[in-house]
């Protein structure tokens, strides 16, 4: 049988009682495991959504977001003799 899940390290997010968000890399950060793919799943049947749920939170929305990342390119002067 898989070993539970342990979100554990989520506990001081839920304890302050207040909406936040929670990226997949400080998901994969505190829990050490990445977040599912599917939206749907997270949302409803996941573990993270249980234990909102326990809390007496729910998921209300699961967002991609796209990375807009700048890319710096070097190229080497060449001397003319």
């Amino acid at each position: 049988m898989a070993k539970a899940l342990d979100l554990s390290p989520l506990d001081d997010l839920f304890a302050k009682g207040e909406d936040f968000e929670l990226t997949d890399v400080q998901y994969e950060e505190k829990i050490k495991k990445s977040l599912p793919k599917d939206a749907g799943y997270i949302k409803r049947k996941s573990p993270l959504a249980r234990k909102a749920q326990e809390n007496g939170f729910i998921i209300s929305a699961v967002i991609d977001k796209p990375i807009i990342m700048k890319t710096v390119i070097f190229k080497k002067v060449k001397k003319e003799k």
